[in-house]
C-alpha cells in the first residue's frame, strides 16, 4: 500500500510541477497497469479538479484493494492542494512523513471560529513572531477570513484581496500578523510577508521569497540574477497553489496593481493606511476602528495583572488614549516599567495635558512586536509630513485637517459641516478640489471615514495637529462655522437637527478663549438656547447667563449679542416658572432694541411677543395682549403674513385670549398660527404641535371634544416622535388629551395621562413649579370624579400651595385650586368652609370671567341651603 500511495504522490507532484511529466506519467501507468487510453488532456483534469469521482477511478486503474481504498482516496484528494508536492526521491522517505495525516487545506478554513496558533507550512517566509499580547479583533478575524477564503463556487485562478486600512498606530501590522499565525496553517504553499514601505525595494523583497528562508525554488536560486529571481518567484505566485501574500504599507494603488499575481491560487493581505482602492483592483476593505473599551483594558492589564479589569483609572487611561492600540501598548510598557515610582491615577495626570503626546510614555517602550515606529506622533509624522504645502490639493488637505483638529475630539464630523469651514466657491470644480483634498487625508490614514461619508479625527492625531499645524486661522473658521449653522438650525425651532451636531457644539463653545469675545457669547447663546428647545431649562440658563457675563466684561452691553442674552435668559426663568425675573431681562432686552435698532426691527418683534407671554403667564391679560399686538403688527409688516414668528405671534395671541373667555378669537388666532406652520414648517413640526395642543384646548372649552380629542392626540403623537417622552411640551400634550378625556366622562383614562404629565413635570421641573402644579390640580379634580374626595382634597392641596408660591396669591390659577378644594368640601358637606374657599376665588376672578359666573351661581346655591353642615 504505501508503494501505491508514493505512486500517487509522485503522479500528482510531477504533474503539478513539470508539463513533461504527464508524458511520463502516462508511460508509467500504461506499462504498470494498461491506462494507456489516459491522455494528457484528462490527467490535467485529474489534477486541476478536485474530485472524489476522478480519486475513485485512480484506484480503480492502480487495483488499490477495496479495504485500503479509503485511506487511499484521503491520500490522493488531500496531495492534490498541497503546494510543495512531496519530491519522490526524497520527501517520501523522510522521517516523520506519513499520510495518515494529510496538510490542512486553504478550502477548510473555519469561518464560525478562530483556530488557535500554528506552525506556518514549509516555504514560508514570516519575519514577525506572534505577539503574546494581543487582544481582542475577533471580527476582523473573521472578516479576513470570509474574504480570503476560497469557496467551492470560486474558480481556480481567481485572486482575492484583502486590506486592514486605518490610522498609524490602530494595529493594521499587528492584525496582520495575528491572521497569519492563526490561519497561515491553510495556505499549503506557506505565507510570505513582504514590506511595501519603500517601492524601491519591493523587488528585493519579492526575490526574498524565492530564496532559503521562502519557498526554496532551487539550490542555484540565490546565485541567479535579481530579475531572474523576480521573474521566477511571480511565476510561482501564478500557480494554482495556495498562498498567502502579506503586502505590508502598501500605500498605492499602482505599486499593488503591479505586484500582486494577476492569476493563481494565491491570496493577498495588504495592511495600510488607505482606505480607498480602485475597484479595478478588487480590494475588499476592512477598516480597522479602535479597540473597544474591554479590550483596551484588557490590553493595559496584560502589562498589569495585578490591577483588576473593573479599575476605574485603566478606563480612564484608554478614554484619554482614545484606545488607540499603539498609546495602549507604549503606556502599558510604562506603567509596568516604573510600577513602583507611578500609579495609575499619577499616570492619568500626566495624560489629561494639551501636550499629552510629549509626554515619554508615549514615545517609547522598548521592543517593539511588529518592528515600527515605538513613537506615537512620530508614526502620526509619518504621514502628515507626506503633504506638500506647495501642492494645490495637500494644502487644501492641510486646511481641512488643522480645521477637523477644532472639532470634538475623536467624535464623527459630517463631511459637509468640515467643507463649510474652509473658504470655498460654490462652482463644482472647487467642490471636486475639496473631495480630492479629503480622499488624500483619507488615503494617508488621516481622517477615518465610513459609507454614509462622515469623517472622524482621533484624539491623539487631534493634540498632534495642534501642535504641528501653522493654520493660525483654523479655530476661528470652525468656531464661525458652526455658530452660522446651529444659528439657522435653531431658528427653525426643531431640536433634531442640531442633536447631531451637539457634541461639537458642546466642545467648541466650551473651549477656552483668550480673550473672550462676542463670538464666544454667541455660542453659548446658540448652545443655550438649543438645549431650551430640548427642554432641559436649567443647563440652558447657565449657558444664556454665561454669554451674558462675556458681554458685560468685554463689548458691554449696548449689542445685539447682550440683547439677545437678555432675552434668552428671559424665557429661560419664563420656562422654570419664574415670571418676575423672566420679566425683569426682557424689559431689558427691548429697551437695548429700541434704542440700538429702532422700532422696526425682527428682534423688537420678539420681545414684544416674549414679555406678551411673560405676563400672559403672570395673569396679566391685558398688558400681554397689547404686547403681543404690538409684535404681530411688526412681524405682518417686515416679514410678511407667512413668516413663523408671525405664527408665533398668533399663536401667544390665541393663548391670551383664551385665558380671557374669548375662545372663539383665542380658535381664530391658532388656526391663523397653525395654517402658517403647516404651510411653512410642515405638519411634524414641535411647533406646529403647539397650535395642535393649543387649539385642543380651546375646543375642550367650548364642548366640542371630539375635536379636542384630535388635535391632543395629533400634538402628542409629534412631540413623543420629535421630543421624546421627557419633554415639557410633551407634558403639555398629556395633561391637555387628560382635560379633554375628563369632560367626555373616561376618568381612568383621563387619570391615567395626567399621572404620565406629573412623572415628567416633576422630573424635569420638580415639585415647586406652575406646570407641576397643573397635573396636581387636574388629578384633584379626577379623583373628585371617581368620588374619592380624600384623594382630590390631598391632591388639590398640593397644588394650591405649589402655585401660591411660585406665581402668587393672586394669580388665576391659583383661584382654580381655591375653587377645586371648595368643590371637595361642598361635596363632603362641609359647606362653611366650602363657601370660604369659593369667596376667595371669587376674589381672584376677573369679574367677566367664565369662572367667576359659575363660582356665582354655587355661592347662590350654598346660600339657599339650610341644611347643617357635615
Amino acid at each position: 500500500m504505501a508503494d501505491l500511495v508514493k505512486d500517487v504522490f509522485s503522479f500528482g507532484a510531477w504533474v503539478r510541477r513539470r508539463r513533461k511529466a504527464l508524458d511520463l506519467t502516462q508511460r508509467v501507468l500504461a506499462q504498470q497497469v494498461g491506462c494507456a487510453e489516459v491522455t494528457i488532456r484528462k490527467l490535467e483534469a485529474d489534477v486541476f479538479r478536485p474530485s472524489r469521482e476522478i480519486a475513485e477511478r485512480l484506484a480503480v486503474c492502480l487495483q488499490i484493494p477495496s479495504d485500503e481504498r479509503e485511506l487511499f482516496l484521503q491520500a490522493a484528494r488531500a496531495e492534490r492542494s498541497v503546494d510543495r508536492l512531496p519530491d519522490p526521491q526524497t520527501d517520501l522517505n523522510t522521517p516523520g512523513w506519513t499520510t495518515a495525516q494529510p496538510p490542512v487545506l486553504v478550502e477548510t478554513i473555519p469561518l464560525d471560529m478562530i483556530p488557535p496558533p500554528g506552525p506556518l507550512p514549509s516555504g514560508s517566509r514570516m519575519p514577525l513572531s506572534r505577539n503574546p499580547l494581543f487582544v481582542g479583533r475577533e471580527q476582523s478575524l473573521h472578516q479576513l477570513a470570509q474574504a480570503l477564503k476560497i469557496g467551492a463556487t470560486v474558480a481556480i485562478g481567481q485572486l482575492e484581496v484583502a486590506a486592514a486600512t486605518g490610522l498609524g498606530g490602530i494595529g493594521k501590522t499587528q492584525l496582520a500578523c495575528e491572521f497569519v499565525h492563526r490561519y497561515g496553517q491553510f495556505f499549503s504553499g506557506g505565507v510570505l510577508w513582504l514590506s511595501f514601505a519603500e517601492p524601491d525595494a519591493v523587488p528585493a523583497e519579492v526575490a526574498a521569497c524565492g530564496g532559503v528562508d521562502g519557498m526554496q525554488l532551487s539550490q542555484q536560486f540565490s546565485a541567479l540574477p535579481l530579475d531572474e529571481q523576480v521573474r521566477q518567484v511571480l511565476a510561482a505566485w501564478r500557480s494554482p497553489t495556495p498562498r498567502l501574500l502579506v503586502f505590508d504599507n502598501c500605500e498605492d494603488g499602482a505599486l499593488l496593481d503591479q505586484w500582486k499575481p494577476k492569476y493563481g491560487g494565491c491570496r493577498v493581505l495588504i495592511t495600510s493606511r488607505r482606505a480607498q482602492w480602485d475597484a479595478a483592483l478588487s480590494v475588499h476593505a476592512l477598516a480597522l476602528d479602535v479597540l473597544p473599551r474591554a479590550e483596551s483594558i484588557a490590553l493595559l492589564r496584560s502589562f498589569r495583572p495585578d490591577l483588576p479589569a473593573t479599575n476605574a483609572e485603566l478606563d480612564a487611561i484608554a478614554d484619554a488614549l482614545g484606545d488607540l492600540p499603539l498609546a495602549l501598548h507604549l503606556a502599558g510598557s510604562f506603567l509596568a516599567r516604573y510600577r513602583h515610582a507611578i500609579t495609575p491615577t499619577q499616570y492619568l495626570s500626566r495624560l489629561r495635558t494639551s501636550t499629552i503626546l510629549d509626554d515619554r510614555s508615549l514615545r517609547e517602550a522598548g521592543l517593539s512586536p511588529t518592528r515600527h515606529v515605538q513613537h506615537v506622533a512620530r508614526t502620526f509624522e509619518q504621514s502628515y509630513e507626506r503633504l506638500d504645502p506647495s501642492d494645490e490639493i495637500d494644502a487644501l488637505a492641510l486646511a481641512l485637517i488643522s480645521r477637523a483638529a477644532y472639532f470634538a475630539p475623536g467624535e464623527s464630523i459630517p463631511r459637509w459641516l468640515l467643507l463649510h469651514t474652509i473658504a470655498t466657491t460654490n462652482d463644482a470644480e472647487a467642490a471636486l478640489k475639496a473631495e480630492d483634498a479629503l480622499t488624500r487625508l483619507i488615503d494617508l490614514g488621516l481622517l477615518e471615514t465610513n459609507h454614509e461619508g462622515t469623517l472622524k479625527l482621533h484624539r491623539l492625531l487631534v493634540a498632534f495637529v495642534r501642535a504641528v499645524s501653522a493654520d493660525t486661522m483654523a479655530q476661528a473658521a470652525v468656531d464661525a462655522t458652526i455658530l452660522r449653522v446651529v444659528d439657522n438650525l435653531n431658528q427653525a425651532g426643531d431640536p433634531r437637527p442640531v442633536l447631531a451636531l451637539q457634541s461639537h457644539l458642546r466642545f467648541i463653545t466650551d473651549a477656552v478663549r483668550q480673550p473672550e469675545d462676542e463670538r464666544t457669547a454667541s455660542l453659548s447663546n446658540a448652545l443655550g438656547y438649543h438645549l431650551w428647545l430640548l427642554g432641559t431649562y436649567a443647563e440652558a440658563r447657565h449657558y444664556f447667563e454665561r454669554a451674558l457675563g462675556i458681554c458685560e466684561r468685554t463689548i458691554g452691553l449696548e449689542n445685539r449679542a447682550a440683547a439677545w442674552s437678555l432675552q434668552y435668559l428671559s424665557i429661560a426663568f419664563w420656562a422654570q416658572g419664574e415670571y418676575d425675573q423672566a420679566q425683569q431681562y426682557n424689559e431689558q432686552a427691548l429697551a437695548i432694541r429700541q434704542r440700538i435698532l429702532g422700532p422696526e426691527h425682527r428682534d423688537i418683534a420678539w420681545s414684544f411677543v416674549c414679555l406678551g407671554l411673560v405676563l400672559w403667564a403672570k395673569s396679566e391679560y391685558e398688558k400681554a395682549r397689547h404686547c403681543i399686538e404690538q409684535g404681530l403688527d411688526i412681524c405682518q409688516r417686515i416679514l410678511g403674513p407667512e413668516h413663523p414668528d408671525t405664527a408665533w405671534s398668533f399663536h401667544c395671541l390665541g393663548n391670551v385670549l383664551y385665558e380671557q373667555g374669548d375662545f372663539a378669537g383665542a380658535r381664530y388666532s391658532h388656526e391663523q398660527a397653525l395654517a402658517i406652520r403647516e404651510q411653512v414648517l410642515g405638519p411634524e413640526h414641535p411647533h406646529t404641535a403647539w397650535s395642535f395642543s393649543s387649539l385642543g384646548d380651546t375646543f375642550n372649552e367650548q364642548g366640542e371634544y371630539n375635536q379636542a380629542r384630535y388635535y391632543h392626540e395629533r400634538a402628542l403623537a409629534i412631540r413623543e416622535q420629535a421630543l421624546g417622552p421627557e419633554h415639557p411640551d410633551t407634558a403639555w400634550s398629556l395633561n391637555g388629551l387628560g382635560e379633554t378625556l375628563y369632560e367626555l366622562g373616561e376618568y381612568s383614562q383621563a387619570r391615567h395621562y395626567h399621572e404620565q404629565a406629573l412623572a415628567v413635570r416633576d422630573r424635569v421641573f420638580g415639585r415647586e413649579h406652575p406646570d407641576t402644579a397643573w397635573s396636581l390640580y387636574n388629578l384633584g379634580l379626577v379623583h373628585h370624579a371617581q368620588g374619592e374626595f380624600d384623594q382630590a382634597w390631598y391632591y388639590h392641596e398640593q397644588a394650591l400651595a405649589v402655585r401660591e408660591q411660585t406665581v402668587g396669591i393672586n394669580h388665576s390659577d391659583t383661584a382654580r385650586s381655591l375653587q377645586g378644594l371648595g368643590m371637595v368640601m361642598q361635596a363632603l358637606g362641609k359647606r362653611a368652609r366650602a363657601r370660604n374657599y369659593f369667596e376667595r376665588a371669587l376674589s381672584i376672578f376677573e369679574p367677566d370671567h367664565p369662572e367667576a359666573q359659575t363660582i356665582r351661581d354655587i355661592l347662590a346655591t350654598l346660600a339657599a341651603t339650610t341644611e347643617p353642615d357635615a
